[in-house]
């Protein structure tokens, strides 16, 4: 199957061009996967590309500074993506 998606997204910190995530991973659908996430600003160009991370924390750099982002993190398997897991965050 594919996987869940992950859990209890949190700000784990921030910067004036970053923001440090960490999540809890959800069931993986019986096989290995990795996380990709985004982060969108209202008038903010987003990063060039999803970042992917096989760990459960990961910093995303070269933002906005004084920027809300949304933030998406999806689990992806072999089978495809889960659901989006959402966070607005704001660098300072």
């Amino acid at each position: 199957d594919r996987p869940d998606p992950p859990r209890a997204l949190r700000l784990s910190g921030a910067s004036g061009t970053s923001l440090s995530l960490s999540w809890d991973p959800g069931f993986n659908g019986g096989l290995p996967q990795h996380f990709l996430l985004r982060a969108e600003g209202p008038d903010a160009p987003p990063p060039p590309a999803a970042l992917v991370t096989s760990g459960f924390s990961l910093t995303l750099s070269g933002l906005q500074p004084e920027t809300a982002y949304d933030v998406t993190v999806r689990a992806r398997n072999a089978r495809g993506d889960s659901a989006p897991a959402r966070l607005q965050a704001v660098t300072s």
